[in-house]
């Protein structure tokens, strides 16, 4: 990649997207813009691509903006990065395959809602998760006040957002904040494992599982219900019969 802050590679239908912005992987425009190319070239490159596996260089997954930076900004400039850092999780969360985060350290902010444009959340235990926005006289950015209140649900979506207060491993993995906590030092193994046993199923499975629990929660239950009626049946046209393709 042109930017060393963003890599990629390929491994047995997985592609793993690495930050290294270190020491606390900041997510800055360049980084943001750079990230939504690659996610591109990813998905366009790899017709067989089964997942895709987020992880970062360092102690830390992301701390998210640097607010220092930003409040140099004006609001125009602001306006622009926030609708940047939009559209790229709008990017990987319309991704028509399974996506992990693999987060670490510092996860929070932008950085937190990054992991929640994510499918599935593995995390090593000195992970540490927040929404420090409210102690900064800041708004949620990146669809993280949507995106948190689906996943841990709306009143502690609330009380994490109001309060700002930092989540540990084990309290993230009681409230669905994560799915996975594995020791540090399992981590990069353990979420290699995790991607290994999602690729060896059904491309066409994966794929309909991701559309259709993404479809009802953006157009409702009943339409979801629906939706996947049709699905089913349309995998057994007899010109494609997806249901028997690996």
């Amino acid at each position: 990649m042109n930017n060393s802050c963003v890599s990629t590679t390929c491994k047995e239908w997985i592609s793993t997207v690495t930050i290294d912005n270190q020491p606390d992987n900041y997510l800055d425009k360049d980084i943001l813009a750079e990230m939504n190319r690659t996610v591109s070239e990813v998905h366009a490159e790899q017709a067989d691509l089964r997942v895709v596996l987020f992880t970062a260089k360092g102690r830390n997954f992301s701390a998210g903006i640097d607010y220092a930076s930003l409040a140099k900004m004006t609001k125009d400039e602001a306006g622009h990065f926030a609708e940047v850092g939009y559209n790229l999780l709008k990017h990987i969360e319309a991704l028509p395959v399974p996506v992990i985060a693999v987060v670490k350290g510092e996860t929070t902010g932008a950085g937190l809602g990054l992991a929640l444009a994510a499918d599935i959340r593995i995390a090593s235990s000195d992970a540490v998760f927040s929404f420090p926005e409210a102690r900064l006289g800041m708004p949620p950015t990146f669809g993280s006040s949507q995106r948190l209140y689906k996943t841990v649900g709306v009143g502690r979506a609330k009380e994490l957002l109001f309060t700002g207060r930092t989540v540990d491993a084990e309290e993230a993995l009681r409230i669905g904040l994560v799915n996975m906590v594995v020791p540090s030092d399992a981590l990069d193994e353990e979420a290699g494992l995790l991607a290994t046993r999602i690729a060896g199923n059904s491309l066409s499975s994966l794929r309909a599982i991701k559309m259709l629990i993404n479809y009802g929660l953006s157009e409702g239950y009943d339409v979801g219900l629906k939706e996947e009626v049709t699905a089913f049946s349309e995998a057994f046209d007899p010109d494609t019969k997806q249901w028997e393709r690996r």
